[in-house]
């Protein structure tokens, strides 16, 4: 995994102009800023801090350095997060694949996450939901990997 952006805010900073990109945020959008806030270990006002800085086009302080497992880490919850709890909109796609770029996880780094996350999931779910679950999986991935491919981030 190279450097990428290892600053908790700014990552949740690009995720929320993302998101706001189009004036509004979808329930799922809401949905995945809340896993990645919380997930991303943010104290509980700087969400609104950021979310308010991007409304604002304000300056925002700097905020915690995240390490690479870290990074990992963030990205398989809220990755786990649109399998489970939402539509997989291409907006909220759009963030994951936004995630994937920012701390710039490789091809082999992503798919060992999605690895890791069927063989999670094959313990706690019923076959045949498995069954769906990884036709889903595989759908996202591919949703995924055709907006990564088109994504740039904005430092």
């Amino acid at each position: 995994m190279e450097a990428g952006l290892s600053d908790c805010l700014e990552v949740f900073r690009g995720a929320t102009r993302l998101a706001l990109r189009d004036g509004h945020l979808s329930n799922g959008e809401k949905r995945l800023l809340v896993k990645l806030a919380h997930a991303l270990r943010l104290e509980e006002d700087e969400p609104r801090l950021v979310y308010d800085s991007v409304v604002k086009n304000a300056g925002l302080s700097a905020g915690r350095e995240l390490g690479g497992q870290e990074k990992m880490m963030v990205y398989e919850q809220v990755l786990e997060a649109v399998l489970i709890h939402t539509d997989r909109s291409e907006d909220e796609l759009m963030l994951v694949a936004y995630l994937r770029r920012a701390f710039q996880i490789s091809d082999a780094e992503h798919r060992a996450i999605t690895r890791s996350l069927d063989r999670q999931l094959e313990q706690i779910i019923h076959r045949n939901v498995l069954q769906d679950f990884r036709m889903r999986l595989d759908d996202t991935m591919e949703k995924i990997g055709g907006i990564f491919d088109r994504i740039g981030i904005q430092i």
